[in-house]
């Protein structure tokens, strides 16, 4: 009887050993990414999808487009619709309010970006206004967005697309004017 007592311990712990590799082995089975799925094949003669172009931007933010850019291409880069992200980086001790609020502004598209063209970086956003009773009501997605170029040290010019502009007015507007 004695000399079966270490088979059946050394039997348990065989078992347990198997059972404890099983496990193992089954939780990294589920745990690993699926694999990603092939790509929709979509050829030149796809009946179900349609693509078209699509324009950037209104005929009336295009006039205003011209201008600005008419005003400060001697001066800046003049890009338009960059999302919030691409001009500014955000940094933060709190990963998630730093998370939190790259969610909350990640959506947001600038309408015009005035870089500078030996750095790189965006000196001045210009905002288009559809009218004026929308500068009261600004939603709190606009209002982070506005204090993080505030912080990012990015000047924030509004114009509004219903007001007529001169390429001299938009050029004192965006602070371009020389003095005489």
């Amino acid at each position: 009887m004695d000399d079966l007592m270490p088979d059946n311990g050394l039997s348990i712990f065989l078992l347990v050993m198997l059972l404890l590799v099983g496990g193992f082995l089954l939780q990294w089975a589920w745990r690993r990414p699926l694999a990603k799925q092939p790509a929709l094949d979509m050829t030149a003669d796809s009946c179900e999808s349609e693509v078209t172009a699509r324009s950037l931007m209104t005929a009336e933010e295009a006039t205003l487009f011209n201008l600005i850019r008419l005003a400060a291409q001697d001066y800046f880069l003049v890009l338009v619709k960059l999302p919030v992200l691409q001009v500014v980086s955000v940094a933060d001790k709190d990963e998630a309010a730093r998370k939190t609020l790259m969610r909350t502004i990640q959506p947001v598209r600038l309408d015009v970006v005035l870089a500078h063209p030996g750095t790189l970086q965006a000196m001045t956003i210009v905002k288009f206004q559809k009218n004026g009773q929308e500068v009261k009501r600004l939603g709190k997605r606009e209002l982070v967005v506005d204090t993080v170029l505030k912080a990012a040290g990015i000047n924030v010019v509004v114009l509004d697309l219903n007001q007529t502009y001169s390429v001299e007015h938009v050029t004192n507007l965006l602070g371009l004017a020389e003095d005489e």
